[in-house]
């Protein structure tokens, strides 16, 4: 039974270094464009064209049509369906693959906002996977 131990451990080792260094790959392309389009965008902000839009943009947000969708919405949040999603949602949430998922999304949006240190990223990952071996 041991020697069975042994060579799933093993394999688990081998396909979770495959893993790591799989997604760093990934991560770091994900990075590169996240700062591409992080710099488009400031760029529309700063044009003229994405000055006119943020006014009309404003505009809406304060127009009558949008408070009443917003209180319609507020509306929908305080019913009996929503509060039972809510729960059904929060349920499903403290299953331990969906908490996996969630922390490796939690890391990989740091490394996208934290200026392209995808590398560290890579790094704390493998070795997190390591000490769970």
């Amino acid at each position: 039974m041991s020697r069975i131990e042994s060579r799933i451990k093993q394999f688990t080792a081998r396909l979770s270094q495959w893993w790591n260094s799989r997604s760093g790959g990934l991560r770091q392309s994900a990075t590169d464009g996240a700062q591409r389009a992080a710099s488009r965008a400031r760029d529309f902000r700063d044009s003229e064209r994405g000055q006119r839009a943020a006014t009309k943009l404003n505009d809406l947000r304060g127009s009558e049509p949008a408070k009443k969708a917003g209180a319609a919405f507020n509306d929908l949040r305080a019913s009996d369906a929503a509060k039972k999603a809510e729960s059904a949602l929060s349920d499903l949430r403290q299953r331990e693959p969906v908490k996996k998922a969630e922390e490796g999304a939690r890391k990989v949006m740091h490394d996208l906002f934290s200026g392209g240190s995808g590398s560290s990223g890579t790094s704390g990952t493998s070795g997190t996977t390591g000490g769970a071996s």
